[in-house]
């Protein structure tokens, strides 16, 4: 009985043993390991499998395992991404430190489908540098899934790597046009991410490697800034021009700041703390972490035990030194910067940077990034963008061109046709109407450049083809490879000359070229009324885009007096309480906005309780009278003729005071500065708060590019970005005068203002036949 006691003591006491020694397998090429959110609360990190322990002997404790979290990388630009359509490709550039090239790492891909897409036809193929790392189907249509994949040795390099994810999408069952729009895959910026085996990697040794901060899991670049003196007068200039630099060096379409005076934000992908100040005012934030610099400044990285990553550290003896200390890091970022004087920095977001045009120019599809391909499937879509400068003005005249070499199949129906847009507007139909199939070679496709703005523009061209075999639409139809289409690389795109003069007011050019500050060699007023965080915050993010859009460092001025400001360019920014009268006359913002929008307060809209009547209604009882014909007059007009009786006027009208709804959060407005050779720029909303909220909105690429007119709003509740359009503008001409450009530059103007060319037609010709007659009577012939 006692042996049999004891041998039930021993089984129970080596339970605990055989417990601790069961491990978890690693996740292996396919599969994800489990996922934890990140001691920052920023988003998932990959959880590293424990490592089996050391066997020991049944009378030993085993010692816990440390679990090691790898350093990773989120590589996607964006707070979402949509793959839409039957095909498409996605690629942009990721820029890695040599440690990070060399280390053994994977790749991490979140994504879901819609319920339409066909797993056994519908694929991706995800590629670094042109080498396919996975082609995996696409299945996941009841919910997101992760893939993760080895990526081979050898396929990532120092510097910039292209990473593509091309697309093929087929229907499940449908076969028509309109299905292709049911097709679509989500990929998860917070789940797509490189992951490195060596934790070491995440460290930053050098200027050039504030390129690889990246992004973080929402797609933005944050730069968060410790300035102890940042409320000092002298702080604001060169803390604004370090904001522009570290914009320049990122290179990054959703780059913003945030400042603090004491601790950063936590370590997180994306984001890069950065340290500016004396030795006195750093060294109880950084300890013996701070270097001695003795009477000189110095900029470099270091490591720090409190946060365990490598930080920027700007350190000089005083801050009238910090200045040159930031120069030198700003100045090698503007030069390399505008060295792309012949392109725009396009290449963190898409395929490749996007050529700049100043005047006629003539670019393959090769060029363009597009390459010879063939099509089986029924919308075909190629997109690729040009750039155009500031004083671009030729909206209302002139054609570009596609010059297409392309082929259909015989089984193309007439019927079928290709559109061309532009900036997402629909600009030219060409209609395909022979049968047995055609090669089309260097066959014009014209189209308007009403929808083109300085900056750049995307051009999309789309076949929308038609067949027999769609029309049945049999089982398995989708899955047919047979090509219909084809579209080659030696396709054209043509850019007629145009007229050169920059118009102010234009949020678009100052959104897509920095115009008109991009052009000043001194320094521009930027009117701050007090100097903290939050408003330094706003303010960098401003002038750090304008920066980006003009491939060049912007001199700023911070002044808080409007007697500082001058006659010429300046910005301001701020509550519109806190700024001066003269602000508001001059950009031509209402002066009861000062106690009307500040009103406003915060709150989700309520769409839910429908309105008692809608705008509709009253159309239709104010246009039911005998003058409804001249409402279906300008509806013919413009459906027939794009012509409305807003283009039949002899001159612009002029703008208006603008008093922003309670509904808008925050305004960027622009006017033609007092000395009419510049622009006075403000932007403001009802309180600080609204203003950073609406300004770390704006950074996101996609929203910046939506600045245009004369006034820009923001709507917080609703995330909705709009415009007042341009009225009346004062023309700066910035480019040598020449006969040729005067001619495109009134031919545009006369085809804006009808009227105007109406009457100075009818004027020119009673000139014409006065001049006819004065000659005939005194050299005419005259018969008895």
């Amino acid at each position: 009985m006692k042996r049999i006691l004891l041998f039930l003591a021993f089984l129970l006491a080596g339970v605990p043993l055989v417990s601790a020694q069961t491990t978890t397998p690693p996740a292996s090429s396919g599969t994800v390991a489990p996922f934890d959110m990140g001691s920052d609360g920023s988003g998932p990190l990959p959880r590293a499998p424990s490592a089996p322990p050391t066997p020991t002997s049944p009378a030993a404790t085993p010692e816990p395992v440390a679990e090691t979290v790898p350093f990773f990388r989120y590589i996607v630009p964006a707070d979402q991404m949509r793959l839409e359509g039957e095909n498409g490709e996605r690629a942009w550039s990721v820029y890695l430190t040599e440690a990070q090239a060399k280390s053994a790492s994977q790749f991490n891909i979140g994504y879901q489908n819609s319920i339409f897409v066909a797993p056994e036809y519908s694929n991706l193929s995800i590629a670094f540098n042109n080498v396919e790392i996975a082609a995996p189907p696409l299945d996941s249509s009841e919910r997101q899934s992760d893939l993760r994949f080895e990526v081979p040795a050898g396929v990532l390099k120092p510097g910039y790597n292209q990473f593509s994810i091309k697309y093929k999408l087929r229907h499940r069952t449908d076969c028509d046009l309109d299905s292709t729009y049911d097709l679509w895959a989500d990929i998860d910026p917070e789940r797509t991410f490189l992951i490195f085996g060596d934790a070491a990697t995440a460290e930053l040794s050098s200027i050039g490697d504030i390129r690889a901060v990246g992004v973080d899991a929402i797609g933005r670049t944050q730069f968060h800034i410790v300035a102890p003196g940042l409320a000092d007068t002298i702080a604001g200039d060169p803390l604004l021009e370090l904001a522009q630099g570290l914009a320049l060096l990122s290179d990054m379409p959703n780059t913003y700041f945030t400042y603090s005076t004491s601790e950063p934000v936590k370590f997180a992908s994306g984001v890069l703390p950065v340290y500016v100040g004396t030795p006195d005012e750093l060294r109880p934030l950084l300890g013996d972490a701070l270097p001695d610099i003795g009477t000189a400044q110095s900029a470099r990285f270091i490591g720090t035990n409190a946060l365990g990553q490598s930080v920027l550290v700007l350190v000089a003896p005083s801050w009238q030194r910090i200045g040159p200390l930031i120069d030198g890091i700003t100045e090698p970022a503007a030069r390399s910067a505008a060295m792309k004087d012949e392109a725009y920095s396009t290449h963190s977001w898409r395929k490749q940077d996007t050529q700049l045009l100043t005047g006629h120019k003539t670019l393959t599809f090769e060029q363009l990034g597009i390459p010879t391909q063939e099509f089986s499937g029924r919308v075909f879509r190629a997109e690729f963008t040009i750039g155009l400068p500031a004083d671009f003005y030729a909206d209302a005249y002139g054609e570009a061109r596609l010059m297409l070499d392309a082929a259909y199949g015989p089984i193309v129906l007439p019927g079928s046709r290709l559109h061309v847009f532009v900036n997402d507007q629909l600009a030219a139909t060409w209609p395909i109407s022979t049968v047995n199939g055609a090669v089309l070679r260097r066959t014009p496709v014209r189209f308007t450049m009403r929808h083109m703005k300085p900056g750049v523009n995307k051009i999309v061209l789309e076949a929308a083809l038609l067949t027999k075999e769609d029309a049945a639409c049999l089982p398995g139809a989708t899955a047919d490879d047979t090509p219909r289409f084809a579209v080659f690389d030696t396709t054209e795109f043509v850019m007629p000359n145009f007229g050169r003069v920059a118009q102010v007011p234009d949020l678009w050019a100052t959104s897509g070229t920095g115009f008109p500050y991009s052009r000043d060699k001194a320094r521009i007023p930027l009117y701050i009324d007090n100097l903290s965080p939050d408003t330094l915050a706003s303010a960098s993010d401003f002038v750090a885009k304008l920066a980006n859009a003009a491939r060049a460092q912007i001199p700023v001025d911070v002044v808080h007096s409007v007697e500082d400001v001058g006659e010429g360019d300046a910005i301001f920014l701020g509550s519109i309480g806190q700024l001066p009268t003269q602000a508001l006359r001059q950009t031509q913002i209402s002066q009861t906005s000062r106690s009307v929008w500040t009103q406003q307060v915060g709150g989700e809209a309520n769409y839910n309780e429908a309105p008692e009547t809608t705008i509709e209604e009253w159309d239709e009882q104010v246009t039911a009278g005998w003058y409804n014909w001249i409402f279906e007059v300008e509806k013919y007009l413009k459906r027939n003729y794009d012509l409305s009786f807003e283009t039949l006027r002899f001159l612009p009208r002029p703008d208006s005071d603008y008093l922003p709804p309670n509904s808008i959060s925050m305004i960027i407005a622009q006017e033609p500065s007092p000395n009419s050779d510049g622009a006075w720029t403000m932007i403001s909303a009802p309180s600080q708060e609204n203003l950073s909220n609406g300004m770390a909105a704006l950074m996101k690429r996609q929203h910046w590019d939506a600045v245009q007119g004369r006034v820009t709003t923001y709507n917080r509740n609703t995330g909705v970005i709009d415009n007042v359009g341009i009225g009346a503008t004062d023309f700066i001409f910035d480019t040598p005068f020449s006969i040729s450009n005067i001619r495109l530059v009134l031919t545009n103007w006369f085809s804006t203002n009808t009227m105007s060319f109406s009457l100075a037609l009818v004027i020119f010709s009673v000139l014409l036949g006065i001049a006819t007659k004065a000659m005939l009577t005194r050299y005419g012939r005259y018969e008895d």
